[in-house]
């Protein structure tokens, strides 16, 4: 009997026995397993993806695994007990990205679970090539606020080497830094992200930008408005006792000035420095300066000449005067109910303050009354240069009677 003879049928009882203790030791196994379903989603993940390839879509999740494990372990598995993938080592990066089928590869972190299905089987991919191009760094500032101007933006570095799957380099129109101009009229001195964007104005996602950021720099200013506006002289003080203005002029009577827009548009008017007209009573000629809002400068003078020239002061005054009768004849006797008046006059208050009150004379003509009461309106004598406003009452109740 040969050596490997006597391996084989040497002390075959002991070895029958090892067997058929190995298959009760399985079937107890088996029996103490159960089959159940995992439903928790598994990301797919990717394995050896090729070089020179872009996977263009997620492969997705499993989303059912059928297993068999003792009860105690089955009870503590999680999410993280299993692993998915696809292996792209045998696919080809092709331009335009044809869909492949490839198997998925499910597998339990536990050697003692054991998988028995899942679903899906396998999924579709697509691996376009990975193609590049340099493209100019363009940057969007947006729009200005009101009054900005910007200046001329320089970008450094001032091209970006873009890189990604054939189909999504084909949609990349420009490659952009967006920055905001700050009202505050502040330069820009900053580091911007760039990336890709199509022919809508939307990201194309999964393209590569290099350099991701650039320095960007512009000078901000503000716009400068011009506008004509009239110049309104400021006066301060009083005239002369009895004396008012009469006509105020200047010269120049418009002024330009420049400054910032919004500065600009709020302006009515240019006023003077105030030109103090105290004690004046005929003419005044002034030299003044011209007074600008902050900001806000001239483009031409800055000074201006003011000419005030000055009148009587009009005013009034109010007397009680005596009536006199004027016109009596011998035959006839007159009463009078009222024999005195209230006389407002009006005129330059220099010879009203100085009006004596004999001046004014309030006049009853009486010769053409008939015998019996008759309503009369009286004749007011004023200094040249004055006149009646009113007279309280403004007739006056006169009696005649015959003389006894």
């Amino acid at each position: 009997m040969t050596t490997l003879s006597r391996w084989v049928f040497g002390n075959w009882p002991l070895k029958l026995t090892a067997l058929g203790l190995a298959l009760v030791l399985y079937a107890g196994l088996a029996l103490s397993e159960s089959t159940r379903s995992w439903t928790g989603p598994v990301p797919i993940e990717v394995l050896n993806a090729p070089v020179g390839g872009a996977l263009l879509d997620d492969p997705g999740v499993v989303e059912r695994i059928e297993f068999r494990a003792a009860d105690e372990i089955a009870d503590q598995l999680t999410n993280d007990s299993f692993r998915a993938s696809i292996d792209l080592s045998n696919v080809q990066p092709r331009p335009g990205a044809a869909t492949v089928e490839v198997p998925v590869d499910v597998f339990p972190v536990d050697p003692r679970v054991r998988v028995v299905d899942y679903d899906p089987p396998g999924v579709t991919v697509r691996v376009d090539e990975v193609v590049s191009r340099t493209m100019p760094v363009i940057i969007d500032h947006g729009p200005l606020p009101e009054g900005i101007e910007l200046g001329p933006v320089t970008v450094e570095p001032n091209q970006a080497f873009i890189s990604g799957a054939s189909s999504r380099l084909q949609n990349v129109r420009t490659v952009e830094g967006r920055i905001v101009v700050d009202a505050s009229g502040i330069n820009i001195d900053e580091d911007v992200t760039v990336e890709a964007f199509d022919e809508v104005g939307a990201i194309v996602p999964s393209v590569d930008v290099q350099p991701s950021t650039v320095r960007v720099q512009a000078d901000v200013a503000r716009q400068l408005a011009y506008a004509t506006l009239p110049v309104i002289p400021e006066l301060s003080g009083e005239p002369a006792h009895g004396k008012r203005v009469d006509n105020v002029s200047v010269l120049p009577a418009t002024v330009t000035v420049s400054g910032e827009n919004p500065a600009i548009r709020q302006l009515g008017f240019i006023t003077t420095e105030p030109v103090d007209i105290s004690d004046q009573s005929v003419e005044l000629v002034a030299e003044t300066a011209l007074v600008f809002p902050d900001e806000v400068t001239s483009a031409g003078e800055e000074l201006a000449t003011v000419i005030v020239t000055f009148t009587e002061s009009l005013g009034s005054r109010s007397f009680e005067i005596g009536t006199a009768l004027t016109g009596a004849q011998p035959d006839y006797t007159y009463r009078v109910e009222e024999p005195s008046l209230s006389v407002i006059i009006s005129g330059p208050v220099a010879q009203l303050d100085e009006l004596a009150i004999d001046e004014v004379s309030v006049e009853i003509p009486v010769a053409d009354l008939e015998v019996g009461d008759n309503d009369v309106m009286p004749i007011i004598r004023t200094p040249r240069g004055t006149s009646v406003v009113t007279v309280t009452p403004a007739t006056v109740t006169v009696t005649v009677a015959p003389a006894s």
